[in-house]
């Protein structure tokens, strides 16, 4: 398999994974030049019909999922019966392995990576697209520490809307959800359980359900509660802990409703602010794994004063609800309460508690990582406006905007991502490329993929062109004007070099690079070089002067010389040039040969 090129553009060169479903391979990308990693299902997948339709439409589905904490579908296909996926290659290990090597995460660091799995699969459930087989395994930490979720678009298997094929629960049993167990029809809160799953082994480094056969795993899915993880941890703070057991309810419907809701609770235990989970009560059914001494402060005390604090915010905000409906009159209109701030869910329950309807729910898309996303910043009709029951309040809620990764992108493809983020400002400019499989394909963006953006941003993308390649004119034995002209005339930029030639009158073309008549760039620069004639030089005076000074003086003026010897009888003569041929001043070619007359003793 190493060293096969798939679609005449990926070749695979080293195995780096193996699963149930797929192998994957490191590969180069001949034509843009990078690393990728190719996922091939194995064959008994690929023989299924039905499986190779969905495989399609979600290996579509997924390439138009661009977020930070997604691994990036580039390309999908198949070389006969081999069916391969492209993806983006990152370096780092998975959940799975740091997890080996780390043991337990810390609570903080737990938090962190499971808030950014909720943001990937926020993305990707408001398109339709449910992971299903969420895992340590599927679950990539950078080497810059960033989390992103893979194997969208593999995962989800289709046999109907069912999760089984041939009988068997498609997904990992450890992590699967109740009613994924059961093969009924699974939705985004499904993936909410197995999050739920993962960020209790991260916390106790185990799973909450386990054994060797993958049947009895499933069942306890179905009909056991899980320990709760501070029994097996004591070091599991109250509100993470109340966090996991709502992501692992049973019944979806008590589950956080969306990713969106489990995020913001991880982030309201970061900050220390109290989580929207109800606490799970436990101390009196499981013994601790550890004692405490009586005379050192658990943490529990501080996350008593925490919960305190927590029913007390509560309270206030009942309290506030009906100072609302009070001051209304009691009658049939309340007043619109102020929402702005608030998370999406506590604006619904607020708006519920008066009996008032949610409205529309807009996004407005924020460009800047310091501002929080999925609060409200806008309402209407405003705070404190009178409404009847039952009339709606239109919400608007701030979304994170990110630039989504372009680059290998058809133009079209490019284009249309960025229309469905509200982007409309594009800039294209064309770059002629060598390499036909880079035409109509995305060379470079700008701003870079991941980068925070506004809506209103402007968008520039570099765009692979067709060289226009033109014959070049032959124009070898034209004057140097008339060649110009022909050059430039054709679309070329000319270069012209200047060279003696005793064969080739002065201002005549000896020869051109290109060659006349050879295809090359419409634009390229063209050399000709153009006979100066014959070079001339004029004769210097080497009378007098001793043969040597002569010879010198001859070969830096371009002559050449032969040397004939003379008998003298006068002895200062001796070694002296008597005579020249030709004489000093005239005009002679360049190379010419100088005679000249040296003195010698009888």
């Amino acid at each position: 398999m190493l060293g096969k090129v798939f679609n005449q553009r990926y070749r695979l060169k080293e195995k780096i994974g193996s699963g149930g479903m797929a192998d994957v391979f490191l590969a180069d990308d001949l034509s843009l030049n990078r690393e990728v990693a190719i996922k091939i299902l194995h064959s008994q997948f690929a023989s299924d019909p039905s499986f190779i339709q969905r495989f399609r439409y979600e290996a579509q589905a997924a390439a138009n999922l661009s977020h930070p904490n997604i691994v990036n579908i580039y390309d999908w296909g198949n070389e006969g019966d081999l069916y391969y996926i492209v993806m983006e290659y990152v370096e780092g290990r998975d959940l799975k392995d740091l997890l080996r090597t780390e043991g337990r995460l810390t609570p903080e660091w737990a938090a962190e990576i499971a808030a950014e799995i909720s943001a990937a699969l926020q993305f990707a459930h408001r398109r339709n697209l449910v992971h299903r087989d969420i895992k340590p395994h599927n679950v990539f930490i950078t080497n810059l520490s960033r989390v992103e979720v893979m194997d969208f678009g593999i995962a989800r298997e289709g046999n109907g809307e069912g999760m089984t094929q041939t009988g068997v629960v498609m997904g990992t049993p450890q992590y699967i959800s109740p009613e994924q167990a059961q093969g009924l029809a699974v939705d985004g809160r499904s993936d909410i359980y197995s999050l739920g799953v993962v960020l209790y082994e991260m916390l106790t480094g185990r799973v909450p359900f386990d054994d060797p056969s993958p049947v009895t795993i499933a069942y306890k899915q179905v009909r056991e509660d899980p320990i709760p993880p501070s029994v097996i941890n004591p070091e599991v703070p109250p509100t993470l802990e109340a966090i996991i057991m709502k992501a692992m309810s049973k019944n979806p419907a008590n589950r956080f409703q969306t990713a969106q809701e489990m995020k913001a609770d991880l982030l309201r235990f970061l900050e220390g602010m109290p989580v929207n989970a109800p606490p799970v009560l436990t101390e009196l059914a499981y013994p601790t794994t550890a004692a405490t001494p009586a005379n050192v402060p658990r943490q529990g005390s501080n996350r008593k004063w925490a919960w305190i604090t927590a029913g007390v915010v509560t309270a206030l905000v009942i309290i506030g609800i009906v100072l609302v409906i009070l001051l209304s009159g009691g009658g049939t209109k309340v007043a619109t309460p102020n929402l702005v701030g608030l998370s999406q869910q506590d604006a619904e329950a607020a708006i519920g508690s008066l009996g008032l309807k949610l409205g529309s729910v807009g996004l407005q898309y924020v460009g800047d990582a310091s501002e929080k996303v999925g609060v409200i910043v806008s309402q209407d009709p405003e705070w404190g406006t009178m409404l009847a029951k039952g009339q709606t309040v239109n919400l608007v809620v701030s979304q994170e905007l990110r630039m989504p990764n372009l680059v290998g992108m058809t133009r079209s493809a490019a284009e249309d991502a960025l229309r469905n983020l509200g982007i409309t400002v594009i800039e294209v400019e064309n770059s002629p490329v060598d390499n036909s499989k880079q035409i109509d394909i995305v060379l470079t963006q700008d701003p870079a993929s991941k980068n925070y953006i506004a809506p209103s941003v402007n968008v520039k993308l570099v765009i692979g062109v067709e060289q226009k390649k033109k014959a070049v004119p032959d124009v070898v034995g034209e004057q140097q004007a008339d060649a110009e002209v022909l050059l430039r005339d054709a679309g070329f930029e000319v270069a012209v070099t200047e060279e003696a030639s005793s064969e080739v009158p002065k201002g005549e073309v000896i020869r051109q690079s290109p060659l006349g008549n050879q295809r090359v760039v419409e634009g390229s620069t063209v050399t000709i070089v153009v006979s100066a004639g014959v070079d001339k030089v004029i004769v210097p005076t080497v009378t007098d002067m001793t043969e040597e000074n002569a010879k010198t003086k001859l070969t830096n003026s371009g002559l050449s010389y032969t040397v004939v010897y003379q008998a003298t009888t006068d002895p200062t003569k001796i070694g002296i040039v008597l005579e020249q041929i030709p004489l000093p001043g005239e005009e002679v070619d360049r190379g010419y040969t100088v005679r000249i007359f040296v003195g010698r003793a009888p």
